[in-house]
């Protein structure tokens, strides 16, 4: 016997923006969950930055330890209550990405990045958000609906013409 399983069908896609003391951005990346652990590999981003006076697009994902040791994973949400640390989206790993200016991105649980000396760190962000966007069915589902419910109204106009 063969059962059907329904499963929700969506584009796991979230909504990010960022703001730090060099720069700042927004955009979206494109993810897709790993299991059903709340934790999304991250496989396509858009958006922009602006450092300074310039604004630079996002081009791509940067590659799995590309930047440092970045995993390009985002957990949704990762909270830790009661410890004051607040809501974050991504391990100390982060998630990176490339500028069409040449530079790169990573967002990270720690929220930093190294600076021009080994082991010391430069405060980066002062805040990250990052929101689930709606889920967007996939086009065969819609299909599937679409032929349903042309079956209802031709079993009505079969009934209506006898």
């Amino acid at each position: 016997m063969a059962s059907l399983v329904s499963t929700s069908a969506r584009a796991d896609t979230f909504s990010f923006s960022f703001s730090g003391i060099f720069f700042s951005g927004s955009g979206t990346f494109t993810a897709t969950e790993v299991g059903h652990s709340n934790i999304y590999d991250v496989t396509g981003v858009t958006g922009n930055v602006k450092s300074g006076g310039s604004t630079s697009a996002i081009t791509s994902v940067v590659k799995v330890d590309g930047f440092g040791h970045n995993d390009n994973e985002l957990i949704f949400p990762l909270v830790y209550p009661g410890l004051g640390f607040g809501t974050k989206f991504f391990d100390s790993n982060g998630v990176s990405f490339s500028l069409a200016n040449g530079n790169d991105v990573n967002l990270n649980g720690i929220w930093d990045i190294e600076g021009p000396a080994k082991g010391f760190d430069l405060p980066q962000f002062d805040s990250v958000s990052v929101t689930e966007n709606s889920p967007v069915p996939e086009p065969s589902s819609l299909a599937l609906f679409g032929i349903g419910i042309m079956g209802v109204a031709g079993a009505i106009r079969r009934r209506l013409a006898v």
